[in-house]
């Protein structure tokens, strides 16, 4: 038996042995018609990677994502004082990684480990904070972008709209306005430049939502 390193190549392994590793996961063996978890497999964070998950719907990439972040957040502190996690999810779903996973706590038995909550921060849009609170989802800070962080090929994306389009053309064009005259600006001041841009038609002010 030996582990398999995901990220590592042998002569790292035999160097650094297993420092700078987490358990992913085991391999799974086919022989006939017996099926059985053999090899360890652990995945290197000791050197940055990238890493794909793919899977139909249902197959378990999110919680493989969730797994891959717990274990590099149970490694030494040594370790995870260098390391950092950001997810962003958009399926509302790893706030749950502060609690014990008790369901699983006989399958957790098995791997000789214990079900256990993790220190994670969890960030929600400012507009459902209030209503997650009285949910009782554990969320611990609101956020928000500012209108003025975003350029104006951002804006053009999230209006799905080409830059030479006449409403890529009117966004780009008030957003450059606004960046020039301040610092600072709210999404009111996009709405209102929107509407009272004389050079604009009708039917471009109503596609980007700002008719009068």
């Amino acid at each position: 038996m030996y582990e398999i390193v995901i990220g590592r190549s042998p002569a790292e392994t035999e160097k650094h042995g297993l420092t700078g590793t987490f358990l992913l996961g085991k391999h799974y063996v086919t022989m006939g018609q017996t099926e059985s978890l053999s090899n360890e497999v652990r995945m290197d964070v000791a050197k940055s990677h990238v890493v794909s998950v793919f899977g139909k719907r249902g197959s378990g990439k999110s919680y493989t994502m969730g797994d891959i972040a717990e274990g590099m957040m149970s490694l030494p502190s040594e370790i995870t004082r260098n390391l950092s996690v950001i997810m962003l999810d958009t399926m509302g779903i790893y706030w749950t990684m502060k609690f014990p996973n008790n369901r699983d706590q006989e399958l957790l038995a098995e791997w000789n480990m214990k079900p256990e909550g993790m220190n994670v921060v969890i960030y929600t849009p400012k507009g459902f904070y209030k209503s997650y609170r009285e949910k009782g989802i554990p969320t611990d800070h609101p956020f928000s972008i500012k209108p003025n962080d975003l350029d104006a090929s951002d804006w053009t994306s999230i209006f799905r709209v080409e830059s030479t389009h006449p409403v890529g053309v009117l966004i780009q064009k008030v957003i450059g306005i606004l960046k020039a005259k301040s610092p600072d600006f709210s999404l009111q001041d996009v709405v209102m430049a929107i509407q009272a841009e004389p050079n604009a038609s009708k039917d471009a002010k109503d596609a980007a939502g700002c008719s009068g």
